[in-house]
């Protein structure tokens, strides 16, 4: 038990991050429902319920904390997000951590702040609305079937501009060739299906760039 305690006082020592988020209690089953569905949609992850902001540990009630976790992925999740939870004891108090896994039945969907059911993904500490492409994405590649690449002239300029500059944004490719702004998403998720390019995106920018698959042709 003192292996696990030191443990887990050594991730929160690290702070939040991609893969880990605080939540001193859980007053709105909505928001926590945009962790758990951005946790599912991106890598995983944990939040540690009873742990303040700063790292102290404020600790919580587990049976009631549970109920509104429950309450968040079967009312406010969609699919539904599947998790598994963990109580630890830390300093005389209960944190309660609740593991999420990568999903394989993406995309999920959570209320946004307007109640409407929107994706998001984890990006660095945060969750963030999911890119238009990147959901696309997901409901596309479920039936996808791989094609020789046929490149148009747009398709071209993409592959270009990522081999000269590294990456490309969907405002270049709109600004560039005067497309409308689903047209070249369409070509977009089309490359990004054929695995030549993928997303890289922080909170405020979302870019274009090679896959390593792609690099190694």
């Amino acid at each position: 038990m003192d292996s696990q305690r030191n443990e887990l006082l050594e991730r929160i020592a690290e702070g939040e991050g991609l893969h880990l988020d605080f939540k001193h209690c859980i007053s709105d089953s909505g928001k926590i429902a945009r962790s758990l569905a951005a946790y599912a949609n991106t890598d995983g992850g944990s939040l540690l319920i009873g742990v303040r902001d700063n790292g102290s540990i404020a600790g919580v009630s587990s049976e009631e904390e549970c109920y509104m976790i429950e309450t968040a992925a079967m009312l406010y999740t969609y699919p539904v997000v599947e998790y598994t939870t963990i109580s630890h004891r830390v300093e005389g108090k209960t944190v309660l951590e609740v593991v999420v896994e990568k999903s394989d039945k993406l995309p999920h969907y959570a209320p946004d702040v307007r109640g409407d059911m929107v994706a998001f993904v984890r990006c660095d500490d945060k969750n963030v609305l999911a890119p238009p492409e990147l959901v696309r994405y997901w409901r596309q590649s479920k039936s996808f079937v791989p094609s020789e690449l046929f490149y148009d002239d747009v398709m071209k300029l993409i592959v270009d501009e990522i081999r000269i500059s590294g990456f490309v944004t969907k405002e270049f490719i709109v600004h560039f060739t005067g497309m409308p702004v689903r047209k070249v998403e369409d070509v977009l998720v089309n490359l990004m299906l054929m695995r030549v390019v993928e997303i890289e995106m922080d909170e405020k920018s979302v870019r274009f760039v090679f896959t390593e698959e792609y690099k190694n042709q």
